[in-house]
């Protein structure tokens, strides 16, 4: 089954990306220059461009917000754990996994999904079972990272962290109440990142697998962060301090 992707900054970014495969691009009726590039991008790939009314891409893309383009692109290939784990070991570099349990919000699994590329993580891995999954509304949100990042979508977090630990990778989870904080943590060894649902947090099973269990310090009235917001202080943190141990900073 074929997918969607909607918008011009999106379907752009999935031009210039040589792991996404474009059957087509629908065009709405009427020109403006940045249309004007994907249509030279999609030529010069030999993509086949196909114009239509702005109400037929809407009906397309399940969405309003289409900006006058979209791309219909072969079905999302999840990854297996083992291929991200085969990936970390060529890579060299030490472990950076962000496993998401439990996250329903399409735009937060995007936010996610790019932050997770952008700080070098070997992979994301998501839950089958209550949780979002790569659609076009993640495949937006993410502005063209779920092309070049490697998904797992499992049917058991608890499981997949074990098979995790038996490489050496050393767990971490997020909660309110932990004892030390992300700042107060060595996270320089091999990591896997579990970030919790937008609501409720990691799922207690879940947290039971964790080897560390870190917060994130809070002085305001608020008690919680948004997932993708949380996601992006562990993992910054986790560069950070890779970066001070080699003498980068």
């Amino acid at each position: 089954m074929d997918q969607v992707i909607y918008g011009i900054n999106p379907v752009i970014e999935a031009l210039q990306v040589p792991q996404t495969e474009i059957k087509e691009i629908l065009i709405a009726h009427g020109r403006n220059r940045k249309i004007g590039q994907i249509v030279g991008l999609a030529e010069k790939q030999q993509i086949q461009i196909r114009y239509r009314e702005r109400n037929e891409l809407s009906t397309i893309a399940k969405s309003r917000f289409h900006q006058g383009v979209v791309a219909v692109v072969e079905d999302y290939r999840y990854a297996t754990v083992e291929e991200i784990i085969g990936k970390w070991k060529k890579s060299g570099s030490k472990a950076l996994i962000l496993v998401l349990d439990s996250i329903q919000d399409p735009q937060n699994l995007g936010a996610c999904i790019r932050t997770a590329n952008v700080c070098g993580a070997h992979g994301v891995i998501i839950p089958k079972d209550r949780a979002a999954k790569i659609t076009p509304a993640v495949v937006k949100a993410s502005a063209g990272a779920t092309a070049l990042t490697s998904v797992v979508r499992i049917t058991n977090i608890s499981s997949t962290l074990k098979r995790l630990k038996q490489e050496g990778i050393w767990i971490v989870g997020t909660a309110g109440g932990a004892e030390k904080s992300l700042y107060q943590q060595d996270l320089t060894e091999d990591l896997a990142v579990v970030i919790g649902s937008e609501g409720r947090g990691i799922r207690p099973l879940v947290l039971r697998n964790c080897d560390l269990i870190v917060s994130i310090p809070m002085s305001g009235e608020i008690s919680s962060l948004n997932a993708s917001v949380a996601a992006g202080i562990v993992l910054y943190e986790i560069v950070r301090q890779r970066l001070m141990k080699r003498n980068f900073i």
